[in-house]
């Protein structure tokens, strides 16, 4: 499975009735790095990425605005020779883990929850609840390892640890 660079540049707004809205474009890895290596926002907004997210923000209301707007950029790494699951393999991204963790917002304990799409139906040991993974088993370990160690919660703060992942249909 070959696996391709691509930059995707963003521009997200909320609007008056307190809902976020975003664009996205793909841009070339190239440039995109080009966008994240600048010095500072002046810089940022040189780049092609920049006046990309900058024009495409100035076609809007939010251009005249002091709401809220967050610029983002990144590089996605995608295998291109994707194929959908076959349908009686049952994999669909409604099924997911619900990874509910400690973390803190503004100094206080809080508790942020992320989803992860289409979770496994065999290999992961359950508690006895059929709805909890086992955290100390693996793979989920391991997940719970790397998660404490690099996520940042909704509030950009660590997550100091995980309180549970469970099934979570929708």
């Amino acid at each position: 499975m070959p696996i391709v660079e691509v930059g995707i540049a963003t521009v997200q707004l909320g609007d008056s009735a307190k809902k976020l809205a975003s664009a996205s474009f793909y841009v070339t890895a190239a440039k995109a790095r080009l966008y994240l290596a600048a010095a500072d926002q002046t810089a940022r907004d040189a780049t092609a990425v920049g006046l990309l997210l900058t024009k495409a923000l100035s076609i809007t209301r939010a251009a005249a605005t002091n709401q809220y707007k967050k610029w983002s950029c990144g590089i996605d790494f995608l295998n291109d020779a994707y194929a959908p699951p076959a349908i009686d393999a049952g994999i669909y991204n409604s099924n997911k883990w619900k990874v509910t963790g400690n973390t803190t917002n503004a100094g206080v304990p809080a508790i942020d929850t992320v989803y992860v799409p289409e979770y496994l139906i065999t290999g992961v040991v359950m508690a006895s609840d059929g709805i909890s993974a086992d955290l100390t088993d693996a793979p989920v370990s391991a997940f719970v390892t790397e998660f404490v160690a690099t996520a940042l919660s909704k509030y950009y703060t660590a997550f100091t640890s995980v309180i549970s992942i469970q099934r979570n249909d929708s």
